[in-house]
């Protein structure tokens, strides 16, 4: 069973606080088992095998709103249960962001990254991958390794040296057909799963 954090949306005609989820992320797990996580439930209480940190909203130091930090407080609780656990997460285009945050590394503003498809380089190969970020990975943290790097040189794939924790700034969901850095990726992270 995989647990996955859903982007928080205030609706706009009166106040309620939204947990939401893009049906992509159901195409996309099909196969194996996997259960939304509520920000009302602490991750101990959810009985899972890995996680996976979804993308939508700005990290709060980045964008500061009510939303993202409560998204901020509730994913750093989910990374230091998976390190104690030793449960294995992948943080995909904002959870790619705050593991990086998390563990020390710089973000910043670049141009060029939102609704567009770029060229990465990962394992000395060139693949095209789409990108909805305003802020980019640019220097990584010493606990983590780069695995793909933007033309720009921005950081948009790492892994931690000593924990089975992997991120990507890209929407793999969002993949009509995976690329081999997302199927390479995502079969890592699975070898992982506990159980």
């Amino acid at each position: 069973m995989i647990g996955i954090t859903q982007r928080l949306e205030q609706n706009s005609t009166y106040y309620e606080i939204r947990e939401a989820l893009s049906l992509e992320w159901g195409e996309l797990l099909s196969d194996v088992n996997f259960i939304p996580l509520s920000y009302t439930k602490p991750i101990e209480k959810y009985n899972i095998n890995g996680i996976i940190l979804s993308g939508g909203n700005d990290l709060s130091h980045l964008n500061p709103n009510n939303l993202s930090t409560l998204r901020d407080k509730y994913e750093n609780n989910i990374i230091k249960y998976a390190i104690e656990s030793n449960t294995p997460i992948l943080g995909v285009c904002r959870g790619a962001q705050m593991l990086a945050y998390h563990f020390d590394s710089t973000l910043q503003k670049m141009p060029n990254h939102v609704n567009k498809n770029h060229t990465i380089t990962f394992q000395d190969e060139t693949y095209k991958v789409n990108s909805f970020h305003n802020y980019c990975i640019t220097k990584l943290g010493e606990k983590l390794q780069i695995l793909a790097t933007a033309d720009d040189d921005t950081i948009e794939s790492f892994k931690h040296k000593d924990f089975p924790i992997f991120g990507m700034m890209w929407h793999i969901e969002r993949e009509k057909i995976l690329s081999t850095p997302s199927k390479e990726i995502l079969e890592s992270f699975f070898k992982y799963l506990k159980g």
